[in-house]
């Protein structure tokens, strides 16, 4: 009976954890799909608040119209360490965003309207998850991922000029597309928009997210 009552209580727990966490939203997937294209199995993504252990919460999402931007809008500068506290993190197919970030829809209305930054870390995220459905060809697991992160003053920070994609660390990947990401939307003419989109054409479809926001 003992027995029986401890595998009661781990099926109980799994039926709570799986209400913790939800699948990606019409306009999330389609955000994904404009991004990743094919590369991303977007079927296994799956979105919690904060580890997931506790129920989602429904959230009133404010919506943000696109804006051109000027300048310095999207530049990436180097931080130092420990002055980007992580807003969320992702584990092999589950992005976890923390409380005061996440929202019931990230990106709510793509492509005619893009919440920031919730769209911005979503793309960063992803690319995480991409890093781990393709880790035949990234080599991604958690545990490098996080060494990398140890080892580097500021892991996210990669300088001008062009490099392949595949040579810069994980976290360098991922700022990369999410930087893509806001430059495409706010910042289209900055010269770093195209050398990121030279970076980046070789593994994702570019032209078809540039289409998507009619760039």
């Amino acid at each position: 009976m003992r027995s029986l009552g401890r595998w009661l209580g781990v099926l109980a727990g799994l039926v709570v954890l799986g209400a913790c966490n939800r699948p990606l939203t019409p306009a999330e997937d389609k955000f994904a799909a404009d991004l990743f294209g094919p590369s991303l199995d977007r079927s296994k993504v799956s979105v919690a608040q904060g580890i997931g252990i506790t129920p989602l919460y429904r959230t009133k999402v404010a919506r943000i119209t696109r804006v051109q931007g000027t300048g310095q809008a999207c530049v990436r500068t180097p931080q130092p360490r420990g002055a980007q506290p992580p807003q969320a993190f992702a584990f092999r197919n589950r992005v976890h965003f923390e409380s005061g970030l996440y929202s019931s829809d990230m990106v709510i209305n793509w492509p005619d309207q893009l919440r920031v930054p919730q769209a911005l870390v979503l793309a960063h995220e992803l690319t995480h998850v991409w890093q781990w459905q393709n880790r035949d060809r990234t080599g991604y697991s958690p545990f490098r991922a996080v060494a990398e992160s140890w080892r580097l003053a500021d892991p996210y920070y990669s300088g001008p000029g062009e490099a392949a994609f595949f040579s810069l660390g994980y976290e360098q990947q991922a700022a990369i597309v999410e930087d893509y990401v806001c430059f495409t939307f706010a910042n289209p003419g900055h010269p770093r928009r195209q050398e990121l989109r030279a970076i980046l054409a070789p593994v994702f479809p570019v032209d078809a997210f540039d289409a998507a926001l009619g760039r």
